[in-house]
């Protein structure tokens, strides 16, 4: 029998051996001096000074470490405990590259293709590597300031509220009377409206494409008319991080020979824009990944201008691009006809209504919808309703510690503001919905947990409502009431056990009751909307703590100084602080102090 093969096959991998260990070795002696990070072992009285633990009250310097733990599972943990410093660094080094919050693409560039070179022999799924690198990429370090403070203590005053402030209008439909008016070139103002940053962002990227809009730090935003969209485009356009503002942008653009670039903020990089991309051929316009493999921003985007005359959307598209595309259709050179989804988009009432306010003739066949073209006539000031969400949880107050809240401004007729009224009609307020303002006040029955049909709805239709019903479940456990949780996803049960937990209220043989215990440690909201639920539930416990109160201004930036300032709430603010509020802030994957002093700087060389 030939053996030859098989003594070929082991001298080649003796001599690999061979090698790599020569090299190896070194390579090892560089990973302990330079890539290993440094642990914080106990006695190291050097490293371990300055330390923080976050503890109820705040971050205090560590005088004591716990004992090492063991096992494998130890290990790891202290592993995860070393990745978030290196973690916290990076954010830091990366934050001084930053020049007005954004860093050049040139350098992320370089960043990203370092990290796939490297990153490629860590993970075999490179999209996997790539969104690591833009969760990374989206970290900003806290202020001293933040870092100090810890937490926000929510402490609300007990007498009865009276309330009585502007209603913030709904940011969607202002935004949609804005585009409206930017592609037609006409003058109008929008009030009210809360200066977040997905108003900021998606007012910039209208005036990229032709619009000549601005805002006031009042919360006025104007259009000055000018000439409509520019024809024949070739830039950059930045959309923020609001998908919305991207499907405005790309359907008033598919209409119209250009060539545009696409970038956003952190979040738009992991939208999925595959249905766009596989639907948007059958209209003339070719989009294409800037970075392969990655679904999201950012985005080329070439149209032709040649539309077809009738469109059959897929089901696929997000049902927020299906009704800016109908928004967009009269400003198209072609007059088509759309075939809308079997599941109709939840703004389409909302887009119809803005095109009949500016003369227009919708007209709709079953499924089929089409504009018919005339003269455009955009109203000076267009009347848009407040935001529901907003609107349901300051109205919710009176519910908690008495008093009453009027808003002033349009009570809307969408879908969600249908629920908002059986929720508040549910938890036994007294509500009178007049032609100018919305006025709540005392309670006229016991506080009844939303029904199940109800909490379905808010699933399925508007899911910014599920944060106001868990709080309303949390006060009809306290108040005594029988209550269970209804059915739920495991990601939002788990949502809404921890955040009922926190509010002293606990599940027992399949009912909510109230407990005794105190959840340790402050809380961190997923959004603006649980934000404002969990100043809600500091009604019912005292000395609730908030991680991260920025994040209404997102939703409602006047949140903060209208609960500070009860019962009777002012909402005049210092020049400096409207100014602040009306700048765009990036959104922030908050690392908290809690893992102490950053490690120390590792010399240069192979960092993997």
């Amino acid at each position: 029998m030939d053996n030859r093969g098989e003594d070929r096959k082991d001298f080649a991998r003796r001599s690999f051996r061979k090698n790599d260990g020569e090299r190896g070795e070194g390579r090892r002696q560089e990973h302990s001096e330079h890539f290993r990070p440094r642990r914080f072992e106990r006695g190291d009285d050097e490293r371990r000074e300055g330390r923080r633990d976050f503890k109820k009250d705040g971050f205090r310097p560590r005088t004591d470490r716990a004992p090492s733990r063991k096992g494998e599972l130890g290990a790891i943990m202290d592993l995860d405990n070393d990745i978030l410093h290196l973690v916290m660094r990076r954010a830091q080094m990366l934050a001084r590259l930053r020049r007005g919050g954004r860093l050049a693409p040139e350098t992320e560039k370089t960043l990203r293709t370092a990290w796939e070179g490297k990153a490629a022999r860590l993970a075999r799924d490179n999209r996997l590597s790539r969104d690591l690198f833009v969760l990374l990429q989206t970290i900003e370090p806290l202020t001293r300031m933040e870092e100090e403070q810890g937490y926000y203590n929510l402490s609300p005053n007990g007498e009865a509220v009276d309330i009585r402030i502007p209603a913030p209008s709904d940011t969607v439909a202002a935004r949609c009377w804005l585009a409206v008016a930017a592609a037609a070139g006409q003058t109008t103002s929008v009030s009210r409206v809360p200066l977040t940053d997905a108003v900021v962002s998606g007012v910039k990227a209208l005036n990229q494409i032709g619009g000549q809009l601005w805002w006031e730090e009042n919360g006025d935003v104007q259009s000055r008319g000018g000439k409509g969209l520019v024809r024949n485009m070739d830039k950059v356009i930045h959309i923020g991080d609001d998908a919305f503002n991207l499907w405005l942008v790309i359907a008033l653009c598919v209409g119209m020979p250009a060539r545009l670039k696409l970038t956003g903020d952190s979040s738009l990089r992991f939208l999925d824009i595959a249905p766009l991309r596989h639907f948007l051929p059958q209209l003339g316009v070719r989009l294409t990944n800037v970075i392969p493999s990655q679904d999201g921003l950012p985005v080329r985007m070439e149209c032709s201008g040649l539309m077809p005359r009738q469109i059959r959307l897929a089901d696929d598209l997000p049902e927020d691009f299906v009704a800016a595309l109908v928004l967009a259709s009269p400003f198209w050179e072609t007059e088509c006809r759309l075939t809308l989804p079997e599941h109709e988009p939840r703004l389409l009432p909302l887009v119809l209504d803005v095109l009949s306010g500016c003369g227009l003739k919708v007209v709709r066949n079953g499924r089929d919808i089409s504009v018919e073209r005339g003269e455009i006539s955009v109203p000076e000031a267009p009347v848009v309703c407040m935001d529901a969400c907003v609107a349901a949880s300051v109205l919710m107050f009176p519910g908690f510690n008495g008093g009453r809240a009027v808003l002033e401004g349009v009570w809307g007729k969408s879908r969600a503001h249908g629920l908002v009224e059986k929720i508040l009609q549910g938890a036994g307020l007294s509500v009178k919905y007049g032609s100018a303002a919305v006025e709540c006040s005392g309670k006229t029955s016991e506080t009844s947990a939303p029904t199940p049909e109800v909490v379905k709805d808010v699933l399925a239709f508007c899911p910014e409502l599920l944060p106001l019903c868990t709080v309303i479940m949390a006060a009809a456990a306290h108040e005594g009431s029988t209550v269970s949780l209804p059915e739920l996803a495991e990601e939002d049960r788990h949502l809404v056990t921890a955040f009922l937990a926190r509010c002293g209220v606990g599940e027992k043989d399949g009912a909510l009751c109230p407990v005794e215990e105190t959840v340790p440690g402050s809380w961190v909201a997923p959004s603006a909307q649980w934000a404002m639920a969990y100043a809600l539930g500091a009604f019912l416990k005292p000395n609730l703590h908030l991680s991260n109160p920025g994040v209404m201004t997102g939703l409602f930036p006047a949140f903060w100084n209208m609960y500070n300032t009860l019962p009777r709430p002012e909402l005049k603010r210092k020049a400096e602080q409207e100014t602040e509020d009306a700048k765009p802030a990036r959104r922030r994957v908050i690392a908290h102090g809690v893992y102490g002093e950053l490690p120390p700087e590792p010399a240069t060389g192979d960092d993997f």
